[in-house]
């Protein structure tokens, strides 16, 4: 099932913050900028863009935010393998990550241009906002 959509790369570079399981989550990460936490039974991991990235915590920096445009119901299939699958035949790392609304995905800044060239060979587009 090849799906293509509509990609929009978001200007800001994005860090990778884990913290312990039950951290608090700083309070800089709730005055509405783009954040995602996901906490689990072993960690407390933040994505936020780097000017938000919380202090003495192991992180990973240098992250862009590819995000696909539309509005999905949760039902949909293929939404993510669609975009993932050219990025893994093109051996791009990824992280991926879902809201209620829509799919998100990072990859490294370095590899930025042969992501999107892999996703753009693959058939998707990237759009421009103004």
């Amino acid at each position: 099932m090849n799906r293509t959509f509509k990609l929009f790369l978001l200007n800001d570079t994005f860090t990778v913050n884990k913290l312990a399981q039950f951290a608090e989550i700083p309070s800089i990460l709730a005055n509405g900028e783009m954040v995602f936490s996901m906490r689990t039974d072993e960690e407390l991991c933040i994505i936020c863009p780097d000017f938000m990235a919380p202090n003495n915590v192991q992180q990973e920096l240098g992250w862009r935010c590819i995000k696909i445009e539309g509005e999905f119901t949760l039902d949909d299939v293929g939404v993510m393998v669609s975009v993932l699958q050219p990025l893994a035949e093109a051996n791009v790392p990824i992280l991926g990550t879902s809201t209620f609304n829509t799919d998100y995905i990072f990859v490294r800044d370095e590899q930025l241009v042969h992501a999107v060239q892999a996703l753009q060979k693959a058939g998707h587009e990237f759009i421009h906002k103004e």
